[in-house]
């Protein structure tokens, strides 16, 4: 586990740490409660599916919940919520080895779960050529080293008109990269093969912060809580 996991995640019941002497704030020991919060949520590609039918401005207000660490303290538990198209559950982790972990556990007794080791293993070996990993690959391809999670959504999407609600439920992943320790803004991707999206845009920004909460939260078909 890199250091910054350790630090975030090996407690349940972590300490306010700060940096020392005139550091800036980047280089402080990021607390992975900053991230429990409310979050407003952009997508374009959310509003241009929107746009193409009638909707009220309640449906353009996209979310993204944050409440708290899963029992293990590895991955953090949360919902996330385009209106009309998606409403899902999230599970974000500092690596996608851990990530791959928390959902083969919840999915152990269900078909799915084979198709995400397959996925992911896929994704793994992907980066297999990439250059040497070092104690900040948790952040890839973030040179400023803000911290950075893997997620996996599980939920319903419905049609593009929101008319209807697909029988299926479907999981695919994502990511996001918050602006500084304090995770005030993030900006990263997602993918939904029903909605025809790979890789597209969301990003986000705190609206208000929270102690860890007992949302009720499920996974799957079989409504595992979380």
């Amino acid at each position: 586990m890199d250091d910054w996991q350790d630090a975030a995640f090996s407690n349940r019941h972590m300490h306010n740490r700060t940096g020392r002497g005139s550091k800036s704030k980047h280089s402080s020991i990021f607390d992975v409660r900053k991230t429990f919060a409310s979050y407003s949520v952009k997508c374009p590609s959310w509003l241009k599916l929107l746009d193409a039918g009638q909707t009220s401005q309640d449906d353009r207000n996209a979310s993204l919940e944050l409440y708290r660490l899963t029992e293990n303290g590895q991955s953090i538990v949360g919902e996330l919520s385009l209106p009309r198209l998606l409403h899902a559950s999230v599970i974000l982790a500092g690596s996608r080895t851990s990530l791959r972990a928390m959902v083969a556990g919840l999915e152990s007794n269900n078909k799915e779960a084979d198709a995400v080791e397959e996925e992911d293993d896929e994704e793994s070996d992907a980066e297999a050529d990439s250059p040497e990993k070092t104690r900040f690959d948790t952040f890839e391809k973030n040179s400023f080293r803000s911290p950075k999670f893997w997620f996996r959504w599980n939920g319903s999407p419905t049609s593009s008109t929101g008319s209807k609600e697909s029988p299926c439920v479907e999981s695919e992943l994502g990511y996001i990269v918050f602006s500084g320790n304090d995770c005030r803004k993030f900006k990263g991707t997602i993918n939904c093969a029903s909605l025809g999206w790979k890789n597209v845009a969301i990003t986000g920004q705190k609206l208000v912060s929270r102690s860890d909460s007992d949302a009720r939260v499920t996974w799957g078909q079989d409504e595992v809580e979380i």
